[in-house]
């Protein structure tokens, strides 16, 4: 007897049956589809090996470049140019200093010689004026004078004297050194001394010259009227009287203190 034909419900069921495979069928290929895609493409960015110079590698120094036939040097040869230190002679040391010292305060004891050669001469006129041994249009004549570039003379002397405080160099020795160098060193330091007692009376008897040189300005400019320059020439005058007799007095032992330091 042959197979008998199946019912419609068995019919119905084999149908589900198959149904449900395909989605199953479906979803594992769409997993090997996908974990092929990541590996592919996970190739095409990275590469199991670093390629180019092992310097591009971080972490990695590039390797020694040698010449066929030699190796590389693991020691390094002193150079020949590295800097050798010269030893130093303290006392070639010390009249070099005296030597930088003394001219800057030559230069101003000197700058402040010239300048307050010109405040002494600017009062002396008006003392003549007052004793009656010179007319009003001589005093005017010799005061013009004595105010030729005193402005750029009283600003040489602060800049000199600036410069002259200001440096570190100076006249000393050992106390223990001998000889001709060391001799001179002190000699030295000694009319220095001569010349610090004119620089500190040049500074109190210039600042009323400064002063009055500054209002001649403001009074040739507009900005004082006659009456009030008149009245602060008159009191400049009295401090000029009072504070330059203290510089004339150590000006010419001062210009003729000196200092001889050995080439």
């Amino acid at each position: 007897m042959g197979q008998q034909p199946q019912t419609r419900r068995a019919m119905r069921e084999a149908e589900q049956a198959r149904r449900g495979y395909v989605p199953v069928v479906i979803g594992l290929v769409a997993v090997i589809v996908l974990g092929a895609a990541v590996w592919i493409g996970k190739g095409l960015f990275t590469s199991p090996a670093p390629s180019g110079s092992p310097s591009e590698i971080p972490g990695a120094a590039a390797p020694l470049r040698t010449t066929p036939g030699t190796q590389p040097s693991t020691t390094s040869e002193p150079s020949e140019t590295m800097a050798t230190t010269t030893p130093t002679d303290p006392l070639a040391d010390a009249v070099a200093s005296c030597r930088t010292k003394w001219g800057l305060q030559s230069a101003a004891r000197a700058d402040a010689y010239l300048s307050l050669g010109q405040w002494g001469r600017h009062l002396a006129v008006m003392n003549d004026l007052r004793a009656g041994r010179i007319t009003v249009a001589k005093a005017k004549v010799l005061w013009a004078e004595t105010t030729v570039k005193a402005i750029e003379n009283v600003a040489a002397f602060r800049a000199a004297d600036k410069a002259f405080t200001a440096s570190k160099d100076g006249c000393t020795v050992d106390a223990s050194a001998d000889g001709l160098q060391a001799d001179a060193v002190r000699a030295c330091a000694t009319s220095m001394k001569t010349v610090d007692t004119v620089l500190a009376s040049a500074r109190t008897a210039i600042a009323p010259w400064e002063r009055h040189l500054k209002d001649q300005s403001h009074f040739k400019a507009g900005g004082m009227t006659p009456a009030a320059a008149e009245a602060a020439w008159r009191v400049l005058w009295k401090k000029g009287l009072a504070t330059l007799p203290a510089y004339t007095a150590v000006a010419a032992q001062g210009q003729s203190a000196a200092c001889n330091l050995p080439s």
